[in-house]
């Protein structure tokens, strides 16, 4: 992938993740939380450079979408890894986030 290109993606990862927040109810807009996310040293053809992202998008989304409640912490890193994977544009990364999301799932209804 070109340079250019992964920055654009980059970019993206980190807005995404960021705004997440105030559609789910921060407390003020100016006050939009933000972590940026790179992997321009990845791989996402490979299995293990996508997971590697997944990863961190993830650690970001928890860092970020810290709430007073459960819920509201639930619902934002749902929210920012939904649009920080959709962003990347990766198949291989849509595919780790969709059976990661299966698993936990699978788990709940246990």
């Amino acid at each position: 992938m070109k340079t250019a290109t992964r920055s654009a993606l980059t970019l993206s990862a980190c807005l995404l993740i960021g705004l997440s927040a105030p559609a789910l109810g921060a407390p003020h807009d100016s006050e939009v939380a933000t972590k940026t996310v790179r992997f321009n040293d990845l791989d996402l053809s490979t299995a293990d450079g996508a997971q590697t992202l997944y990863n961190r998008i993830a650690a970001a989304a928890r860092e970020v979408c810290r709430g007073e409640t459960y819920q509201f912490a639930r619902k934002c890193r749902m929210r920012a890894l939904e649009e920080a994977v959709s962003g990347v544009g990766s198949s291989l990364l849509s595919s780790i986030h969709r059976s990661t999301i299966e698993r936990v799932e699978e788990v709940v209804r246990r």
